[in-house]
């Protein structure tokens, strides 16, 4: 259970950070590909063994191409989260990130063979109305002046997301049940950063973007924010006996209401009525979703 609870506060962590990238000024794509080093570098620092990565032994794992396109699609969907975290706030951001764990939770179900009751399913009825009424904005301030625009960035989310999951926990069930996590996470961070640092250096060669203090001391905080978040995901699907069909949809939904929490408490961002019925809502489905699973 503590796997879960940290990974939920790490993915919290990430949101937040896009807010007060946008705060402080500071470039979400620089700060994402610096992320993506510091989580490389992370990853490197707790890995078990690390005469794999010497001998280069590592890339004979049959997993290496699998992780390389894992990590990146998750850089992509890493810059998209960081485009509607500073469009629509951090709530919404989440809700929309948090929203595609409909994708791992119906693999679960259909083909993983995982078990449903009419609590579970009632629980993740209750997620989906509760990350819906948690996105509604009541006011447009913190939406794009076109209309469709409201759909746009937190559908790409929801489907990025939700195939990240859907990956994750195939890479969980396939590649790792056992072992080989922290090196699976680092070959994923170092695929993500390599495909970040060309991406950056083009930009700095054009002049498009100067590094500043604020970029890599930013970006290095979010990394290893972002490798723990990854690491105990993996960690938690692998130690909790109630499945990945339990499993996403409480880490989903408590990052949800940690985000919306500390954006109320600490950046001043306010919720509808709406939106607070979404987080009750949000609550009730984690409570059933969890006894669902004993």
């Amino acid at each position: 259970m503590i796997y879960l609870i940290l990974s939920i506060v790490c993915s919290s962590l990430l949101v937040v950070s896009f807010k007060l990238f946008d705060r402080n000024n500071i470039p979400v794509f620089p700060a994402i590909v610096f992320n993506y080093l510091a989580a490389t570098a992370t990853a490197f620092v707790f890995l078990p063994d690390k005469s794999s990565i010497y001998d280069g032994s590592i890339l004979s794992n049959d997993w290496v191409p699998f992780a390389l396109g894992l990590g990146s699609l998750f850089i992509l969907i890493f810059n998209l989260t960081s485009k509607t975290t500073v469009q629509y706030g951090v709530s919404t951001a989440s809700v929309a990130m948090k929203l595609g764990l409909v994708f791992p939770v119906m693999l679960a179900f259909l083909v993983y063979g995982e078990s449903y009751n009419a609590l579970k399913l009632l629980g993740i009825v209750l997620a989906f109305i509760a990350v819906i009424l948690s996105s509604i904005k009541s006011n447009g301030k913190e939406l794009n002046s076109s209309k469709s625009s409201f759909a746009i960035l937190p559908m790409l989310v929801f489907i990025g997301s939700g195939a990240c999951d859907s990956l994750t926990q195939f890479a969980n069930k396939t590649y790792l049940a056992n072992s080989g996590m922290e090196e699976f996470s680092f070959f994923l961070f170092v695929a993500a950063a390599l495909i970040g640092f060309i991406l950056l250096m083009a930009q700095i060669l054009t002049g498009k973007t100067k590094l500043t203090s604020k970029i890599i001391i930013g970006g290095t905080l979010l990394g290893i924010a972002n490798y723990f978040s990854f690491l105990f995901i993996l960690k938690a699907l692998s130690a909790i006996s109630w499945g990945s069909s339990v499993v996403f949809p409480v880490s989903n939904l408590g990052t949800v209401a940690l985000t919306t929490i500390i954006g109320i408490l600490f950046l001043n961002e306010k919720i509808s009525k709406v939106n607070f019925t979404g987080l009750v809502f949000a609550a009730g489905a984690i409570v059933l979703i969890i006894l669902s699973g004993n």
